[in-house]
């Protein structure tokens, strides 16, 4: 029931678009909050991403579950008004509009915290609410590059690649919503409410922090591993006689196992695979020595016998197996949602649960129809 999930009671206004900063609003909706989308006449961009499923796309029907939905035009007197009445009675405003903008609108954090002193004013941009480029317009892939994600995402010898999701719009949204829950904590003490920004761009520098801290340390520019990783050998991806494999060995302990479960004692007295520095420093030799091993068997036998050794691994799959992946099943992962009058798909709910329960998916998007011009 939703009077059981923990933000039941919060009011939510949503003035965002595309996927960041709706996320952000969709945990809260998911938690229990009751989350207004506000969107402009012709509907959200994110609507028209591909693919699509009714009136709203694939993304949209991710980022916006959960919550109810308005059409306001801001350029006018009655659409700003009807903001400003949802504003007097919410708890929390998330929003994305570039710092310019909300300041030209009369939504930045001073303007409204005059008027409304209890209201969590939450904002997600692409660059950050300060600095030279904090009216850049910004993307996922954009900040990927800039933040130097891209920088260290590909094989070594290949071009710098984005992320295969979009790690920086559901990072940042994530922290957005963390900040609000700080938020609405320190409002139980102090009475008032108050500003709450992050950024992709600052999501980004978060993400790469190990990479900037070995550079300092070592003076070496930061490298593309492929699936691999500069600290740790064996570590990533191989190649199986019928499919791939990703193992993770993190110390001495674990590379020992390692060679017990594949009967490869060889490469335990081997001196070049001594330690974890020295396998860092060997990782090509080491992997085509593994590969030469994992190719003559299964995929998943190689599995079986890491996990029996205690050694991280898995198969690779693609994100559609998860439909019918026992693990995701026991979990109940997995919940219902309705993209267009009846049609229903599965969709990954929170990545939490609460005295052993995952908030559930209550409502679909709101259709396009739905979110009513309210003058």
């Amino acid at each position: 029931m939703d009077e059981e999930l923990p933000l039941a009671g919060l009011s939510v206004v949503d003035l965002t678009s595309n996927i960041a900063a709706p996320w952000a609003a969709a945990v809260l909706a998911d938690l229990g909050a009751d989350v207004v989308h506000v969107e402009p006449p012709g509907g959200d961009d994110a609507r028209r991403m591909a693919p699509a499923a009714g009136d709203g796309s694939a993304y949209f029907h991710v980022v916006n579950r959960n919550k109810t939905g308005v059409r306001l035009d801001l350029r006018t007197q009655s659409g700003r008004a009807a903001l400003d009445a949802l504003l007097a009675d919410a708890d929390v405003f998330v929003c994305n509009l570039r710092p310019a903008k909300l300041v030209r609108y009369g939504l930045d954090a001073e303007a409204l915290s005059d008027r409304f002193p209890r209201l969590v004013h939450a904002t997600l941009s692409g660059y950050g609410d300060g600095g030279v480029d904090r009216d850049r317009a910004g993307y996922d892939a954009v900040l990927q590059a800039r933040t130097g994600v891209a920088g260290v995402t590909g094989e070594a010898d290949g071009p710098p690649v984005r992320a295969g999701v979009s790690v920086l719009d559901v990072g940042a949204g994530t922290w957005l919503a963390l900040g609000v829950l700080a938020a609405l904590l320190r409002r139980e003490r102090t009475g008032r409410g108050g500003a709450v920004a992050t950024s992709l761009f600052e999501t980004g520098a978060t993400w790469v922090s190990y990479h900037v801290v070995a550079h300092q340390l070592t003076g070496a520019e930061s490298g593309r591993f492929g699936s691999g990783h500069p600290a740790f050998s064996p570590y990533g991806i191989f190649a199986a006689a019928d499919g791939d494999v990703c193992i993770g060995v993190g110390g001495d302990a674990g590379f020992a196992a390692l060679c017990t479960a594949l009967r490869a004692p060889e490469l335990l007295s081997d001196a070049r695979y001594a330690s974890t520095t020295d396998r860092v420093a060997h990782d090509a030799e080491l992997r085509a020595d593994l590969e030469r091993i994992l190719g003559a068997l299964p995929a998943a036998e190689v599995v079986s016998r890491l996990t029996a050794h205690g050694v991280p691994a898995d198969r690779v799959q693609l994100p559609e197996d998860l439909l019918a992946d026992p693990q995701a099943a026991a979990l109940g992962v997995l919940q219902g949602l309705e993209v267009a009058p009846g049609r229903e798909v599965l969709v990954p709910g929170l990545p939490l649960t609460l005295d052993g329960a995952r908030p559930g998916v209550r409502r679909p998007a709101p259709g396009l129809g739905e979110s009513v011009p309210r003058e």
